[in-house]
């Protein structure tokens, strides 16, 4: 009796498992989630963990509709770049001849809301929110 209580236990987390991975990539048709920023233009502010703040406040991220060029507008600067998906809900933005880019993550597709930090350009090394982390809002 025990035994089969421990296959049917075992039988039951392996296709809870299995079907994980299909329920979490159920896409929105309206707001599919491909990590891919959608076109539109977003406004930079300090994320609620970070306490020192960034140097990318109050700019201003414009996604185009090819859905990879990105610029970033800052009130003194601006920065062409590249956006790259790699996950479901991230993507890495790189700016041209900057070392410096982004690690960002969807929060709410439908409200145009992400989060992220600062990184080593396209690569998965950040720095923690507490001391670059970024909100972005759809404007």
């Amino acid at each position: 009796m025990r035994l089969r209580h421990i296959v049917a236990g075992a039988a039951l987390a392996a296709a809870a498992l299995c079907a994980a991975p299909a329920v979490a990539s159920a896409d929105d048709p309206e707001f599919p989630r491909n990590g891919v920023i959608p076109p539109g233009t977003y406004h930079v502010i300090r994320h609620p963990s970070n306490v020192i703040g960034s140097p990318l406040e109050n700019c201003d991220l414009q996604v185009f509709v090819d859905g990879s060029s990105v610029v970033l507008v800052c009130p003194t600067f601006s920065r062409a770049g590249h956006q790259r998906p790699v996950g479901t809900d991230e993507s890495y933005v790189t700016f041209d001849f900057v070392p410096i880019g982004l690690d960002l993550r969807d929060i709410d597709p439908r409200q145009g809301h992400w989060i992220g930090t600062m990184n080593v350009a396209g690569t998965p090394v950040a720095a923690p929110y507490p001391l670059a982390g970024v909100t972005l809002q759809r404007r």
